[in-house]
C-alpha cells in the first residue's frame, strides 16, 4: 500500500516551501503594505540570543507593524507540550510575534492546553490551505471582538457562534462590506457608525438582519475604518440620531474619512 502523499508533497515541495509560498500569495490584500516572508528567518531576542523561525511574516497594516511566525513539525507523533513550550520561550524572548504551529500529524492534550492558554495557534495539515487564522493576525485593528467597548461609535457586523465579528460591516437591507475579502466581492460601500448600542440595536431589530450583531468601535477600529475608506472608497456613514425619522428611515451623513480623523484627533 503506497504512503499518502502531503499536499505539499504532490506540488514537489518542501514542507517550509509550501507554506512560504502559501502565506505569499495569501498576504497580497490592499491593506496590508510593506509585507515580507522568509524561511528559516533570525530574530534577535531581548536577551541578545538568536532565535531561527521556520516561517516568519511581518507587514504594516493601519500604521501598525505586525510579525507572526510558523513553527513547522513534520514528524509521524503527535506534537507534545514540551515542543509548544520550547516555541514559546522563543517567542516570549521577541518582541510581539503572533505564533503559529504546523503540525503533520495532530497535538496530544497537553500540547492543546498549553497552546490555548499563551494564545499559540495550533494548525494541522489536513487544513491547508485553508487557514483564514494564519493570515488575519491583523485583524484586531480592523475586527473588533464582542467586548470591545464602543468609544466612540458602534456598529453593526457579521457574528459568528462565538459571538464576534467574522469581518463584514453591515450595510442593512442584506448589504455587507467585508473587509476580509477583496473589495469587488463587497455587496456596498458604506459603513454605518452609531452614537449609542442602543440605537444600532434598533436598527438591526427593524431591519431583521439574521446572523449579525452590535459591536463597539475603539479609536483604534476607528482609525482603521477610515484607512479603508481611503484606500477603497468607502463610505462613512454616521447615524446622528439615537432614533428613527417619522417614516422610520435611519437619518444618517456621510463623512470623509480626513475629517474623522481630524476630528478625533487619529491623525
Amino acid at each position: 500500500m503506497s504512503k499518502q502523499m502531503y499536499k505539499w508533497e504532490e506540488n514537489g515541495q518542501k514542507l517550509e516551501d509550501y507554506i512560504e509560498s502559501f502565506v505569499s500569495i495569501s498576504l497580497k490584500n490592499e491593506f496590508l503594505k510593506n509585507f515580507k516572508v522568509e524561511k528559516k528567518h533570525v530574530e534577535v531576542g531581548r536577551s541578545g540570543i538568536e532565535h531561527k523561525f521556520d516561517i516568519f511574516y511581518e507587514f504594516i497594516v493601519i500604521g501598525i507593524p505586525h510579525k507572526a511566525a510558523i513553527e513547522c513539525k513534520y514528524y509521524n507523533k503527535r506534537v507534545t507540550e514540551e515542543m509548544v513550550g520550547q516555541f514559546k520561550s522563543k517567542l516570549d524572548d521577541c518582541n510581539n510575534i503572533t505564533g503559529f504551529i504546523l503540525a503533520t500529524k495532530s497535538y496530544n492534550v497537553g500540547a492543546k492546553k498549553l497552546a490555548d492558554h499563551y494564545g499559540i495557534k495550533l494548525i494541522t495539515d489536513n487544513e491547508l490551505p485553508n487557514v483564514s487564522e494564519m493570515l488575519l493576525a491583523y485583524t484586531e485593528v480592523i475586527v473588533p471582538t464582542k467586548d470591545v467597548h464602543g468609544d466612540p461609535f458602534w456598529t453593526i457586523m457579521t457574528a459568528d457562534e462565538d459571538g464576534n465579528s467574522s469581518g463584514s460591516f453591515y450595510s442593512l437591507r442584506g448589504n455587507t462590506v467585508n473587509i476580509l475579502m477583496p473589495r469587488f466581492l463587497w455587496r456596498d460601500n458604506r459603513i454605518f457608525l452609531f452614537i449609542s448600542k442602543k440605537s444600532a440595536e434598533r436598527a438591526l431589530e427593524a431591519d431583521g438582519g439574521k446572523g449579525y450583531g452590535v459591536f463597539g468601535v475603539s479609536r483604534q477600529l476607528l482609525r482603521g475604518i477610515c484607512y479603508i475608506s481611503k484606500l477603497s472608497d468607502c463610505r462613512i456613514e454616521i447615524a446622528s440620531k439615537l432614533r428613527f425619522e417619522d417614516n422610520e428611515e435611519l437619518l444618517v451623513f456621510e463623512h470623509s474619512y480626513d475629517e474623522i480623523l481630524a476630528e478625533y484627533d487619529l491623525e
